[in-house]
């Protein structure tokens, strides 16, 4: 189908999508079950597997805006998968204890990848490879008096010696002299970004694909819309992102994206990296 290969976004192709047929539905029925088998061991794969499937069940009854939902979920958990897998474990645990919120509620926030990144630099004088570690300078620098996450918050002493390299902050309450980072949360765009940066794969297009499909969900939703379009719309999109995640996964050979350059390769699994 060549309407497949086109490169506008959702909402420049929204009147032009063609109805989909029962001989390409079954074919992205069968794309779902070989992802299914490439993300086994990957860590987030069953939320992963789980959005492939309402998107699927949704885009056949009509329903675009629940089935790009399920479509940005995808890019959000592979995102964070890699983000977790190179970095620090404990975001899990943020997860499964539902503290997550509350550290963003708190302002423990990365809202870009670049501030992210910038915020190493600014503790350190350069740039680091991500890691267990070198995580937490992206987070806050908090004095003793102001430490309120311990757990989830680690020593520049211990940051020093894992690191070897200086660490120098002032409180983000006080400004006086920082004892402690806490981790801080990224959030969606960052993780994107954080993955291209952790991968050295470009992620330009699944950021892309991103920002298109949230101005699809709001603020136009398309609720009129004739299934077997909404099919098709659904599963252009659906298709292009799992290609894209397949290649920050390194589940298979890709000419899209940029090398690796010498950074983080092989699959992303529960464990970490393998």
């Amino acid at each position: 189908m060549k309407f497949l290969e086109r490169k506008e976004g959702t909402l420049q192709l929204i009147n032009n999508a063609p109805k989909a047929y029962p001989g390409f539905k079954n074919y992205v029925r069968k794309k779902i079950e070989e992802e299914e088998k490439l993300l086994e061991g990957v860590l987030f794969a069953e939320d992963i597997i789980s959005a492939m499937h309402s998107g699927y069940k949704n885009a056949l009854a009509g329903y675009l805006r629940s089935a790009e939902e399920s479509n940005r979920f995808i890019i959000e958990r592979a995102s964070l998968s890699i983000f977790v897998s190179a970095t620090e474990e404990k975001y899990l645990e943020l997860l499964k204890e539902r503290q997550w919120h509350i550290l963003v509620d708190e302002g423990y926030i990365i809202r870009a990848a670049s501030e992210g990144i910038g915020r190493i630099k600014k503790a350190t004088g350069r740039t680091l490879k991500l890691n267990k570690y070198s995580v937490y300078l992206m987070g806050a620098p908090v004095c003793r008096k102001h430490l309120k996450f311990q757990k989830y918050s680690m020593s520049i002493d211990e940051l020093v010696d894992n690191l070897r390299v200086r660490v120098s902050a002032k409180c983000k309450f006080c400004h006086r002299q920082a004892d402690y980072f806490t981790l801080a949360m990224p959030k969606a765009s960052a993780l994107i970004g954080l993955a291209e940066y952790i991968t050295g794969k470009s992620t330009t297009n699944l950021m892309r694909i991103y920002a298109n499909i949230s101005r699809v969900i709001h603020p136009y939703g398309f609720t009129d819309l004739d299934k077997d379009k909404v099919f098709t719309l659904w599963a252009r999109d659906f298709l292009n992102i799992i290609s894209e995640v397949n290649n920050l996964f390194n589940l298979v050979d890709s000419s899209r994206g940029s090398s690796n350059n010498g950074k983080l390769t092989g699959k992303f699994v529960k464990n970490g990296e393998s």
